[in-house]
């Protein structure tokens, strides 16, 4: 289970360097979205990515589940990636499958964009700390996240941190819904006279 919380920069470089991270421990992803005109994903609780890291893509679809979100991971081949990104041409396996289940019009999937993720991972208190810096469009944000054994560790666990260090924890949207959010942003300011 994990936990998250937005950060300002200020916040951000405190931890880092409380926790004596450097830069070139970063990993960097590359997050690519699609989604349709009349947002099917969205209206059904879903997004869909392919994760690029260090030359490799993982076509990833996230929907709603009992308990949480179900993710369906695929590996995919730069063929692949590039057929999907070019000509909305998505591979068959188990997201197609996913998809259709769902009644996603595939024909309809547009690639909407890229965000970028600088993350630092190390283990902590039975669990996973990362560290985020993302960008998209015009945007920087900063994050913590917390991966637990329960939302009740996972919880306990950033919120004691946080205390540690002086810093507001802050609720925050997941990084599909800030990209989305502020891919309509623009294109509502592009529309204005």
């Amino acid at each position: 289970m994990e936990v998250k919380s937005i950060l300002d920069k200020q916040a951000f470089t405190a931890l880092v360097n409380g926790f004596q991270l450097t830069p070139d421990q970063a990993l960097t992803q590359h997050n690519h979205y699609f989604e349709t005109p009349s947002f099917a994903l969205k209206e059904k609780g879903a997004a869909l990515r392919v994760r690029e890291i260090e030359g490799a893509y993982t076509l990833t679809l996230k929907q709603p589940h009992q308990e949480g979100k179900l993710e369906t991971h695929q590996p995919i081949d730069d063929a692949e990636w590039k057929r999907l990104k070019e000509e909305q041409q998505l591979p068959d396996g188990d997201v197609y499958r996913q998809l259709a289940s769902l009644n996603i019009p595939m024909a309809e999937l547009a690639y909407a964009g890229t965000l970028t993720t600088k993350r630092i991972e190390i283990a902590y208190k039975d669990g996973l700390l990362c560290f985020d810096e993302s960008h998209f469009f015009d945007q920087v944000d900063y994050e913590i996240e917390f991966e637990g054994t329960s939302l009740t560790h996972a919880e306990e666990t950033l919120s004691q941190l946080l205390q540690q260090y002086e810093i507001s924890a802050r609720p925050t949207e997941n990084k599909v819904r800030r990209f989305f959010r502020r891919k309509h942003e623009l294109a509502e300011s592009e529309q204005r006279p």
